[in-house]
């Protein structure tokens, strides 16, 4: 992932980035270097960023290395390289916890171009970690086979569960199930996991989060799978 220089505290820094230049915030800190050509990194607050101008700089010309890949995707990106045509699917994923841990629950919306497949699981007691990561997987999991090689892009507002899926963090917890989902990643040669931003309107995010909430909320499940409309906007 990428690097841009910022301001903080009136010292210019390099902050880790996503490709659109937006910081990475991850369990509430950026990460920082203070000079080109060094590996070590510091965390620091967001609060009193203040982005300077300058180009984005690689992870390669900051010095610090390559990081690890999933092979499925090599960045944390909020726009797909391969745009939706009329064939692709698009699927909206969002976990819920009451407490953390606590009552948890994951909400999927899995837009075909002829149906909408919407999936409310509540999965017991869990962090809101495991909750972003088992509702990627649901996404995953309720894909066909005759439907691996279409371009697929999947949109979660969870910076951490990208960052440990294709991002190059190491976890240090969810092992299994971050493998389990790798294990899909690697037969689904066209698909992109893609930032979005929590509670920002976007129609398909929305709806995922009221699936993951109502789950925690009525402490039950359903599935169910209805005809596309109009009403459903149009393919990302």
């Amino acid at each position: 992932m990428p690097w841009k220089l910022f301001d903080f505290k009136g010292q210019a820094v390099y902050v880790r980035v996503l490709a659109t230049g937006k910081p990475i915030v991850h369990r509430g800190r950026v990460e920082v270097r203070y000079r080109l050509g060094t590996s070590k990194s510091y965390r620091a607050g967001p609060e009193g960023l203040v982005e300077m101008e300058g180009e984005i700089v690689s992870d390669e010309d900051m010095g610090g290395g390559p990081r690890e890949t999933t092979g499925a995707n090599a960045l944390v990106r909020e726009s797909p390289v391969t745009p939706a045509g009329d064939d692709a699917i698009i699927i909206y994923t969002d976990g819920a916890c009451s407490g953390n841990p606590g009552p948890a629950g994951v909400g999927v919306l899995l837009q075909r171009p002829d149906d909408v497949l919407e999936l409310s699981e509540f999965i017991g007691s869990g962090t809101n970690n495991i909750a972003e990561l088992t509702a990627i997987l649901r996404g995953l999991q309720h894909l066909r086979d005759d439907e691996h090689n279409r371009v697929i892009h999947l949109y979660t507002d969870s910076g951490w569960s990208l960052g440990v899926l294709v991002g190059g963090w190491k976890a240090k917890a969810n092992l299994e199930l971050i493998a389990e989902i790798k294990e899909h990643l690697v037969k689904l040669p066209r698909i992109e996991l893609l930032k979005i931003r929590g509670h920002a309107g976007e129609p398909g995010n929305e709806e995922a989060d009221r699936l993951a909430t109502m789950a925690v909320r009525r402490e039950t499940s359903m599935t169910r799978t209805r005809r596309r409309s109009k009403t459903d906007g149009q393919l990302d």
